[in-house]
């Protein structure tokens, strides 16, 4: 389904392949609660987009007439969909642990080799697997990798190809199933020569164990804490990794938490005295909306206009009683009508949806106890939602140079606010979609107009694939020689 991210969910301890026959009229109950959930709550829909998009799921809840499917065949059902709902990163349909229980319960099944993607090639990313690490795999049981990428991708982004790095084994066996073997045709790191081998699938107990020793991410157990800092004294820089706009621990006052944090940071950077910050933002899936002007407000050289309004379509959600959760908490229906009751309260009705305009052109001073020389910025695929906004502050105030990859999100448009999931009766797929649209200054709209911020500096990837060679962080390093360059 087009703008529905596809994910999945990994249980552990299980292995194998079992599917459950479920007849059209199961089918077409969750298809249409799916159908009215995804065109009432989608917040980002006119009413005449709503109206094609009612008429085109319709359309398609046909071709369910006298079928019967596994849950996974539904699932690949909705896959294959070309509905436009508009949703961006903050919407997805997953396989919940009930299903993944369903599917994962005789005999291995997942293809065992982690991967990088750089461009259209796959990549292997261990050390200790059958294929060399850095191996080009060139296809997989008779079909070429760039097939295989196209089947499995709506679209060809860095936000897609970051999560199918993730997903790919998983997402490999919903869409061909489980083979006997994986035959791989490959070519070792700087070499022509091409090789096959077979390889045995393996189950989710395994898998788990080999992604926790692959090589990339770089530093992987940093990516758990909510920022880390670190100095590099040849080029005299300051690196501050924020992997997040939300703080992980409970804290009575998330702004306030972080707001203590950065002027620490600041603290820090001012008794050091850098010639240059870098900012890695590459790992930030986003958080609070209003953190990343307060995390600018510690680089800004002058003082900044904003504005941010939360618009809502409507209050009153389709089938309460499917809701399993809201942002990531378990509840009743009781529960989920008290959330609605509660959230409402700052909204009000402007024509055809409500409102809450959060920052009315409030001026943001910048903070005296910020840096105010040379900054540079890293952005990549997993780079969204408050973390698009932020790199488009940092991109209209014309702060700094920026490196990596296109982001991954828009900062234009964010369908996000409250994220409600909804669980269908039957096939148990998940449907999680937020309930509001972020809308930001114009000035920010006028000066940064393309949908997805693409970097100053890229690298090439014939230079990536280098660097993932010699183990090393690609941007980083490249980043790092820019500077001493520029010396």
């Amino acid at each position: 389904m087009r703008n529905i991210i596809i994910a999945v969910s990994f249980l552990l301890g299980l292995n194998g392949f079992s599917q459950e026959q479920l007849n059209d009229t199961q089918l077409k109950e969750d298809f249409t609660i799916l159908t009215k959930v995804v065109c009432e709550v989608s917040p980002n829909l006119s009413a005449e987009e709503k109206e094609s998009l009612y008429k085109y799921l319709n359309e398609k809840s046909k071709e369910l007439d006298g079928k019967v499917m596994t849950t996974i065949e539904f699932f690949k059902f909705l896959m294959n969909l070309k509905a436009n709902t508009k949703l961006d990163e903050h919407g997805s349909l997953s396989l919940s642990n009930e299903v993944m229980k369903a599917l994962l319960t005789e005999k291995n099944a997942l293809f065992p080799i982690p991967i990088v993607i750089i461009n259209n090639k796959l990549i292997v990313n261990h050390e200790q697997v059958q294929i060399p690490y850095g191996s080009v795999i060139t296809d997989i049981n008779g079909m070429p990798i760039e097939t295989i990428l196209e089947d499995m991708l709506k679209e060809k982004s860095t936000f897609a190809l970051r999560n199918l790095e993730q997903s790919f084994d998983v997402l490999f066996l919903i869409k061909y199933g489980v083979p006997d073997t994986y035959t791989v045709t490959y070519t070792k790191p700087n070499s022509n020569t091409t090789e096959t081998i077979n390889l045995e699938p393996v189950d989710i107990k395994t898998r788990e164990s080999i992604y926790t020793n692959m090589v990339y991410p770089i530093h992987r157990e940093q990516l758990k804490n909510v920022i880390n800092t670190a100095y590099f004294e040849d080029t005299d820089s300051y690196y501050i990794q924020l992997n997040s706009f939300n703080w992980n621990e409970e804290v009575k006052n998330v702004y306030d938490t972080f707001d203590k944090q950065f002027s620490e940071t600041f603290k820090t950077i001012k008794k050091q005295n850098p010639k240059q910050v870098i900012i890695d933002l590459r790992y930030n899936r986003g958080g609070l909306m209003v953190i990343p002007s307060l995390f600018y407000s510690y680089i800004a050289q002058n003082d900044f206009t904003e504005y941010m309004a939360l618009k809502v379509p409507d209050f009153d959600l389709p089938y309460k009683d499917h809701i399993f959760a809201i942002e990531n908490k378990n509840v009743t229906l009781e529960e989920v009508e008290n959330f609605i009751k509660d959230f409402q309260k700052p909204f009000t009705k402007n024509n055809d949806y409500y409102e809450n305009i959060i920052i009315d052109k409030s001026k943001r001073e910048a903070n005296k106890k910020g840096f105010n020389g040379t900054v540079y910025l890293l952005i990549g695929g997993r780079t969204f939602s408050a973390a698009s906004y932020f790199t488009a502050i940092f991109k209209s105030n014309n702060r700094g140079q920026i490196l990596g990859e296109q982001i991954g999100g828009s900062h234009h448009n964010i369908t996000a606010g409250k994220q409600i999931v909804y669980d269908l009766p039957n096939t148990k797929i998940r449907l999680s979609l937020p309930m509001g649209l972020f809308k930001f200054s114009h000035d920010i709209e006028t000066k940064v107009p393309e949908q997805k911020i693409v970097p100053d500096v890229f690298v090439s990837d014939e230079l990536k694939y280098q660097y993932l060679l010699n183990k090393e962080d690609w941007d980083l390093k490249e980043i790092l020689n820019f500077i001493e360059k520029k010396k």
